[in-house]
């Protein structure tokens, strides 16, 4: 399948990092100076991708704000914004509110009138960074190039966490690393893997149509996670790949946003200077 436009989910309410959400979406959050969502649209246009939609909550003028171009400052005046502007400049942005049952499968339905027929797409989880040397959605491509299959991003996480992911059962004698299921928030007892799919899947039209077709899952909700199980059901291949030169970041709470801004900032020299100046200080006071 062709491959040229990519899903962002930015409708998270973000009940984990109040009090700054309450008038801010959380993929905006900062990381170092760029937000957390455009680092999203920079992995996106670096892997090919024309067109990027992003399924907005109930909050959208800040995220409608900062793509706005027509605001932007005279061009010469700053460099990082002649930067943002010039990335942007062959790449369709297109906003579009959720509407639909709570859960992750939703943005999926609001986003398929702008998916062409008989392509596929990457779906991406707005607070779902991947800090690698290879943009994560270009190996995602590659790999379904390669072997015809849906792929979804997988790590694996501490056992007492699979209760908070879509886990995912590969079969043991697949070099591709075929799925032979997958599960939305096992119990530890329940889960036969501790292999988690994050924020970075690349699927088909047919994901949508069972999203339309299958009852709401665990909570209510529309999860992805069931309608990639029923696609698995019903013989479809799907192919787990892991971020090999980098790592999955997510910024949801904020132990976790702490993490990524470290990590962001020790991979700038003159900022990873000052954070091993702090710390050390820090150390010596305590």
């Amino acid at each position: 399948m062709k491959v040229e436009t990519g899903v962002i989910a930015a409708a998270g309410s973000g009940t984990r990092m109040l009090p700054v959400t309450l008038g801010y979406p959380k993929e905006l959050l900062p990381i170092i100076n760029k937000p957390a969502l455009h680092l999203i649209v920079e992995e996106f246009i670096d892997s090919g991708l024309k067109r990027i939609v992003i399924v907005t909550g109930a909050n959208p003028d800040p995220i409608y704000r900062q793509y706005d171009r027509s605001g932007v400052p005279p061009r010469g005046k700053y460099k990082e914004v002649d930067d943002f502007v010039d990335k942007l400049a062959h790449t369709e942005i297109i906003f579009e509110p959720q509407k639909g049952p709570y859960g992750n499968g939703t943005p999926l339905i609001v986003a398929e009138q702008f998916i062409p027929d008989g392509e596929g797409f990457i779906y991406a989880y707005g607070d779902d960074l991947i800090k690698s040397a290879t943009p994560f959605t270009a190996k995602l491509i590659k790999k379904h190039n390669r072997t015809g299959a849906l792929v979804v991003g997988t790590q694996e996480v501490p056992w007492e966490d699979v209760v908070r992911y879509g886990i995912a059962q590969i079969r043991e004698d697949s070099a591709e690393r075929r799925l032979d299921d997958v599960v939305e928030k096992p119990s530890r007892e329940e889960a036969r893997s501790n292999l988690a799919m994050f924020g970075r899947f690349l699927l088909s039209r047919e994901i949508i149509n069972l999203l339309k077709e299958i009852p709401k899952g665990r909570g209510g909700e529309l999860w992805l996670t069931d309608a990639v199980r029923e696609y698995i059901r019903r013989g479809g291949t799907v192919v787990a790949e892991s971020v090999e030169d980098g790592a999955w970041l997510t910024i949801g709470d904020p132990v976790n946003y702490l993490t990524t801004l470290l990590r962001y900032a020790l991979a700038q020299p003159e900022l990873a200077a000052v954070v091993h100046k702090e710390v050390s200080a820090a150390g010596q006071e305590a």
